[in-house]
């Protein structure tokens, strides 16, 4: 699941948080050992082990530190403490507008601390490159719950020169774009269940020419790049020509396997298509270019239709309007349950360990520790009884306002909960997206583009996609126009160089497929 998501419940942060939890020194260089990785419960039967010294972990995180945070960080210390695993956390929040920059001060100043997160659209590569970040790949393979908890793709597709750089933090396998739509309105009109493109189009045009107060479809202005994967039926079928490679802006062409601009796709070219109809015909919002309020303008009833992704996240925001007791809401997946649309299981956010830590081991018993479903449910959902109940083994009922960034440290596919106030069709295409199965393994999976070689030229280019592409994508700029614009203006400014790049590095990726 993309970083958006993450950086739109987080990007209000405002305050630092620092807990400081006592705990006995211990300043041995990677104390705790691979053969006391699985200090589960389990392995206090029997015979009782001797009680280890207790480390105190240092981990700096983004955003504000959870309502309730205090209790729930002495309730895992306790049990990290009774399972004897040797280690106790302070847990360091930090504001997200400061957070990249005083992590990397904090790397170069060669601050001893023990895990934090990164991600390759933060500063991973470039503590890669300048070997601050601790190999996993032994430490990964001697701890059973943390290997399991995670699929075999995960580890296999989020490495970072063939190595784990990073324990990667995610839900979902791939990403799985549709429409949420008012269902009573689709039934007012008696129309079937929505299953193609041509079928929401049906419906998109009968709320044009029938209602007065209630307008087709919103989207937030930013979110608008989506559209054209969203409205390209082969997109959604793993049949397009083109796929998204992570780099906004560019494309891979499968039949050529060459890298392109996304405009310049055959297939995505009708989708761009599509969008500048609807625009000039008023189904898509005509204030998209500012439009930050879709969420709140479909909750007062004043749109028919609204962007959804099968992330945990998106859907969750209008639960609310099933509080009724009504049903009238809906999610279109085009293609439904047939869509398999590629995936390189890519993940967006990583627990990394810097090279300074004197205490990667313990780190790493604990991120094990953290893969048990029981430990997993106290720091994820706070203390049973107080903050959560279980509902079946898959899903929670919240009793209090705790909520931890689990995107930070405990997302793990095979123990994550879903609200019990989830929508039916929100958990069933999360659900969904949370199996490998239902994805189609893309030809350039592996691929983590590193700007490093290219980082001018790819600055210059960048705000191209704010002035032009996104424009363009969201029908302000008819499509031809667009297209030609895009070309003209990447060309003369280096664009071509960090094609080329973006070539070099997946055809590294790719040799020997």
């Amino acid at each position: 699941m993309r970083l958006n998501k993450w950086f739109g419940t987080a990007t209000t942060a405002v305050l630092v948080s620092s807990l400081v939890l006592a705990g006995c020194g211990g300043n041995a260089k990677n104390e705790g050992s691979t053969a006391n990785s699985t200090n589960s419960p389990s392995s206090s039967e029997g015979a009782a082990p001797a009680s280890k010294e207790v480390v105190t972990l240092k981990a700096y995180f983004p955003g504000d530190k959870p309502a309730g945070f205090d209790a729930v960080l002495q309730a895992v210390n306790d049990k990290l403490k009774k399972d004897n695993i040797g280690a106790a956390l302070n847990i360091n929040f930090m504001p997200w507008t400061d957070y990249g920059n005083a992590v990397s001060v904090k790397m170069s100043a060669g601050e001893e601390f023990d895990m934090y997160l990164d991600a390759p659209w933060l500063s991973m590569n470039q503590m890669i490159e300048s070997k601050s970040l601790t190999e996993l790949d032994a430490a990964v393979a001697a701890r059973p719950e943390l290997k399991s908890s995670i699929p075999e793709e995960m580890w296999e597709y989020n490495k970072f020169g063939g190595k784990i750089m990073g324990i990667p933090l995610g839900t979902t396998q791939g990403q799985l774009y549709g429409v949420l739509i008012r269902k009573d309105l689709r039934e007012k009109y008696g129309l079937p269940e929505l299953k193609t493109l041509d079928d929401l189009e049906k419906f998109l045009y009968a709320v044009k020419e029938n209602e007065k107060d209630i307008k087709p479809f919103v989207i937030n202005g930013i979110k608008a790049d989506k559209l054209p994967f969203i409205l390209s039926n082969s997109a959604n079928q793993a049949q397009d020509e083109v796929l998204e490679i992570g780099v906004n802006m560019f494309s891979y062409a499968i039949k050529d396997k060459k890298v392109i601009g996304q405009w310049e796709s055959p297939t995505i070219a009708d989708a761009y298509e599509r969008v500048t109809k609807y625009y000039k015909d008023g189904i898509i919002s005509k204030n998209i270019a500012q439009e930050q309020n879709a969420e709140t303008l479909f909750k007062q009833g004043k749109y028919a239709a609204t962007y959804y992704a099968a992330d945990g996240v998106e859907g969750l925001k209008y639960s609310e309007m099933l509080k009724d007791g009504s049903d009238k809401l809906e999610i279109f997946i085009p293609n439904g349950e047939q869509a398999k649309p590629y995936t390189a299981y890519q993940q967006w956010n990583f627990l990394c360990i810097p090279t300074t830590s004197k205490h990667s081991d313990v780190t790493m018993d604990v991120v094990n520790w953290l893969s048990i479903k029981e430990n997993h449910d106290l720091m994820e959902y706070g203390i049973q009884g107080k903050d959560w109940e279980p509902v079946g083994d898959s899903s929670y009922k919240a009793l209090s306002g705790y909520t931890f960034p689990g995107y930070v440290l405990t997302w793990r596919p095979t123990l994550n909960r879903t609200p019990d106030t989830m929508m039916q069709d929100d958990k069933k295409w999360f659900d969904f997206s949370t199996q490998t199965s239902n994805f189609t393994l893309s030809p350039i999976a592996g691929f983590n583009f590193n700007a490093e070689k290219v980082k001018t030229e790819y600055a210059k280019i960048t705000p191209l996609h704010d002035s032009i592409f996104l424009p363009l994508s969201q029908g302000l700029i008819p499509a031809a126009e667009g297209k030609k614009t895009m070309e003209d203006k990447m060309a003369s400014l280096g664009g071509q160089k960090v094609i080329d790049e973006i070539q070099a590095q997946i055809d590294a990726v790719t040799a020997g497929k």
